[in-house]
């Protein structure tokens, strides 16, 4: 029987709880890459047999990859137990309806009828359902007898879109656990639970000024013409190897099928043993990849293959060379070196896209939602920068350098991007002082034994200022919380209600910051434009 870690436990009967307590509606869990996903799966399995003997669990996913991975793990950790587990997957040769069906949705979204039985679906890496009202989930779904259901993912956001769970078009109600949060992410590598991180900047360096923007990412031809140049790539592939010396194992991320092949011909004539995978190879794909874990090879370059589902915890080493703007590809390339193994200190992530710069840590990601036709990249800069020593990026609130231990200034005269004005000296601040607005983010805040808040975060150039609203507070700090709530054009009444309301408030151009005291405190807010 397996064994659960502390921060497992509770998350099988809080789904169950939920659904018992919310009728019709449905959760979402969050788990990082790495975390120990499928363990949960087994564990809400079971348990679920356990309370409902006659139940029958669908398990549900569309990329070959992580049906495979998750058969054979659910299969292993319910080893020993009465639970019968099948595979129904027209591409992987398997057609099994057990009491537990691990199922393709391209196999079975038409043939609702033959698991009209099923009373708990579980939707792994959830985050690839599209949000279109005739997908082909939404399609089973309506064809099944009431069923329950909740989805997990390392990702719970959608390029373009914004969060997959609390809107109007999402299949799911609630996010009622996330591990991926800056603060519970953190406190999962240091419980050693996962890897450390170090992202390395690049002297070569991707630039994507010139690319285009279609459906919300980089154009993929326009990138490929731009960067699959030998010159860009030898010099690469030179700081891939030089930097790589000490790392094992390799996984790069590749633009194109060409790109991908100029790459790994070069890191071969460098002496690396090097293999390619993308969705259209002659070999088979799958022997190719295990041949790569046994440790055959020591660089994988890839297209959009081992992104999500992929499991190779000796991973110590990725490069990126794919620039993107999609949140979910950034987080899920480099999660995939977040799994510990022995001797693994740390993974590496060489970013030649300038991923991170653009889109945050994976443990703090910025999620904006865009109106039609934005540009992604004109609401803001994620707060990273680079440390001057060793070149590791890092969140820009860190004082100290983890990596090498340099010291940033506490004070640095920043250059600004959507503020145009200089960084005050605070300690010369007398009056209250006006910020113009550049983007807003909310996250929610969490203290033990407290009631959950939600941090409003005001990014103005490079810096930001925040402020908590305390909805589920009670008394004079719940009162003032509804009347900015009010004022913002909303109708919240607890932190989760907010949370879902939030892309839907009206935004301060600009804000009045007192900065006289231990903290900034927000003082006014501007809504002209």
């Amino acid at each position: 029987m397996f064994q659960l870690r502390d921060y497992q436990k509770p998350i099988a009967d809080k789904v169950f709880n939920y659904m018992r307590q919310h009728k019709g509606k449905h959760p979402l869990v969050a788990l990082p890459t790495g975390s120990g996903k499928t363990v949960v799966l087994a564990d809400v399995i079971r348990k679920a047999i356990i309370n409902w003997p006659e139940t029958h669990i669908l398990v549900l996913s569309h990329v070959q990859e992580i049906l495979e991975q998750d058969y054979r793990s659910i299969t292993h950790h319910l080893s020993g137990t009465n639970i019968d587990v099948g595979l129904y997957s027209a591409g992987l040769g398997k057609r099994e309806r057990r009491q537990v069906t691990i199922a393709g949705i391209q196999s079975i979204y038409k043939h609702g009828d033959m698991f009209r039985d099923v009373k708990l679906v579980i939707v792994d890496e959830c985050h690839l359902i599209p949000p279109a009202d005739n997908s082909m989930y939404r399609t089973l779904f309506s064809t099944l007898n009431d069923p329950r259901y909740f989805g997990l993912t390392a990702t719970p956001f959608r390029l373009g879109s914004g969060l997959i769970y609390g809107g109007k078009d999402t299949i799911f109600d609630n996010l009622i656990i996330d591990y991926t949060s800056a603060d519970k992410f953190v406190k999962l590598i240091e419980d050693g639970y996962l890897c450390r991180l170090k992202t390395q900047s690049t002297s070569t360096r991707l630039v994507t000024t010139n690319i285009s923007t279609r459906g919300g990412d980089f154009d993929k031809s326009e990138m490929s013409n731009e960067f699959n140049v030998q010159a860009i790539t030898e010099a690469a592939c030179d700081e891939i190897v030089k930097a790589g010396s000490e790392y094992k194992k390799w996984l790069i991320f590749a633009i194109d099928i060409k790109h991908a092949e100029s790459i790994a011909e070069t890191l071969i004539q460098r002496g690396i043993n090097t293999m390619v995978v993308h969705s259209k190879m002659e070999f088979d794909r799958t022997k190719i990849i295990n041949m790569y874990k046994e440790g055959h090879f020591r660089a994988m370059v890839n297209v959009n293959v081992l992104t999500t589902g992929f499991d190779d915890p000796s991973i110590d080493l990725i490069a990126l060379l794919r620039p993107t703007k999609s949140p979910v590809v950034h987080v899920q390339t480099i999660g995939r070196g977040l799994r510990i193994a022995p001797g693994k200190d740390h993974c590496l992530i060489l970013d030649f896209a300038g991923n991170t710069a653009r889109l945050g840590p994976i443990n703090d990601i910025r999620i904006r939602p865009t109106r039609k036709g934005q540009d992604p990249d004109s609401v803001g800069e994620p707060p990273t920068k680079e440390c001057p020593q060793c070149g590791a990026v890092l969140p820009i609130v860190v004082r100290k350098c983890e990596w090498c231990g340099y010291d940033f200034p506490i004070r640095t005269a920043l250059e600004t991007r959507a503020y145009s004005g200089p960084i005050i000296d605070e300690t010369k601040s007398k009056e209250p002082q006006w910020f113009k607005v550049s983007d807003i983010e909310y996250h929610r805040h969490s203290k033990r034994n407290k009631p959950d808040m939600v941090k409003v975060s005001y990014f103005v150039g490079m810096r930001y200022f925040n402020e908590y609203i305390c909805l589920n507070h009670t008394g004079f700090a719940r009162n003032v919380a509804k009347n900015w709530v009010k004022f913002r054009g909303g109708d919240a009444d607890n932190t989760d209600d907010l949370l879902r309301q939030a892309h839907t408030l009206k935004c301060p151009s600009k804000i009045k910051v007192d900065l006289r005291g231990n903290y900034p405190v927000i003082v006014d807010a501007s809504f002209d434009q």
